[in-house]
């Protein structure tokens, strides 16, 4: 018996080994990463979390039902809940298969705690979710195919004068043959993600993808297509844009889109991350306009907290929450001027970030992020900013001390941020799970 079994596990061991050594298997890569956040805010003068934000006198403060707006104050301009003030937290274990480059398989798992004083085995403020997404990429010559599937972390279509800055679950198919593409793409339920009034969102492009200019360090892009929007009460609307990259440093963009009641335009510029001696930078801009029967409709009531209870710690989720990670994220999306509704509204950002090494993996870092909303009767100016002393104590992980006026922001119906007119010291620690961002760049190379 004893020999039998030792006959198995040698033989066991043999075909793993000549299957390690298969060409099969050489083709086959599997990494795994771990990414983290945790944040704990505190006041810079006085004792509440509840510092005063940047409230637009147009726009009521979520919801118009006065029980709930008594519950919440919202007739003030209070944060009425910041989940960092008391601690939160959370953890994404993620891993990728490759199989001859061509098959990229990402799955994660992320877990989130939104408060160390809320309780262990809080529900409201326990949260867990998965991410998955794969794509297969065939080249044969000048022709390739591209069939990608699942959640995107940060979802563009064109230049991102709608459809930008989004967590999306989505679908993709992309033809493309030297510089001319197609491309069909899904964009599943904003109904509750976004609050945008929009079930799905199917888009038909196409174009030219760098397409050589003088020289190899110039290239053009050029971008027509048409986005229908299911259930929505605006209907789809026609899409072009540009694109022109200098030695993938200067970018200059521009969007253009229309339906029957109104129109919209884009232009922005980004500068891409350079380093002067200890010094990086990166800076961009862009402007947007959109006219009141372009946005028609595109609202909807969805909420992330509970509508009949109070303004709790612990009243973060409802029927949708917040993900801890979109406070990395820039304040600037579609549904921001949505909210305009029978108003013609423009746009101006500028978004930056300075630093500077001080000494090995030491630096201080300064990150900007304007935004003015103006409309002919009121000029709102969000004016996101932060400063801080950090250290990187291995790749890719920053903790930091910051001061910063930047708030999660759980009162609106799409994941938003609050400018506070009092800025908070923060504590934080970040680090980006790997393999995402290559996800959402591969459907736009």
């Amino acid at each position: 018996m004893v020999m039998k079994s030792l006959v198995s596990a040698l033989l066991l061991l043999v075909g793993i080994e000549s299957l390690a050594q298969s060409p099969l298997f050489k083709k086959m890569n599997f990494d795994f990463d771990l990414g983290f956040g945790t944040y704990y805010q505190f006041t810079t003068l006085g004792s509440t979390a509840f510092n005063s934000a940047v409230i637009p006198d147009l726009l009521p403060r979520r919801i118009n039902d006065p029980m709930v707006r008594a519950n919440w104050n919202l007739d003030s301009d209070l944060v009425t809940d910041n989940p960092f003030f008391h601690g939160s937290y959370f953890f994404r274990l993620g891993g990728q298969f490759v199989y001859d480059s061509t098959l990229h398989v990402t799955m994660a798992a992320n877990m989130e705690q939104r408060g160390f004083s809320d309780g262990r085995f809080s529900s409201n403020t326990f949260n867990t979710y998965s991410y998955f997404n794969a794509w297969y990429l065939k080249k044969r010559g000048k022709l390739s195919y591209l069939l990608q599937v699942g959640d995107f972390w940060d979802m563009r279509l064109y230049e991102g004068l709608t459809f930008y800055n989004l967590q999306t679950q989505s679908a993709i198919f992309k033809l493309k043959y030297g510089p001319f593409y197609f491309k069909y793409a899904v964009i599943g339920d904003l109904l509750i993600g976004i609050g945008l009034g929009i079930d799905d969102v199917y888009d038909y492009s196409f174009g030219l993808e760098k397409l050589k200019l003088l020289s190899e360090s110039m290239h053009l892009d050029m971008r027509m297509g048409y986005s229908h929007n299911r259930r929505s009460a605006s209907g789809g609307f026609w899409n072009l844009s540009t694109r022109f990259t200098y030695k993938d440093q200067v970018e200059i963009y521009s969007q253009y889109s229309t339906h029957e009641t109104g129109g919209a335009l884009l232009v922005g510029l980004d500068l891409t991350k350079k380093e002067i001696s200890r010094f990086t930078y990166n800076v961009s801009v862009d402007f947007r306009n959109y006219s009141s029967g372009f946005n028609s409709g595109y609202i909807n009531n969805v909420y992330y907290r509970n509508p009949g209870a109070g303004s709790s710690f612990t009243n973060s989720t409802a029927r949708a929450f917040v993900p801890l990670e979109f406070y990395e994220r820039p304040f600037g999306q579609w549904a921001v001027f949505t909210e305009y509704q029978g108003r013609n509204v423009r746009g101006f950002s500028l978004k930056g970030a300075l630093s500077y090494n001080l000494f090995r993996k030491t630096f201080v870092q300064t990150k900007l992020d304007l935004n003015w909303i103006n409309t002919k009767e009121e000029s709102v100016l969000y004016p996101f900013y932060s400063i801080g002393l950090g250290d990187k104590p291995a790749k890719d992980i920053e903790i930091m001390l910051e001061l910063t006026n930047r708030v999660l922001n759980l009162d609106k119906h799409y994941p938003t941020l609050y400018a506070s007119k009092t800025p908070y010291f923060m504590i934080r620690a970040y680090k980006r799970l790997r393999y995402l961002q290559d996800n959402d760049r591969q459907h736009r190379r």
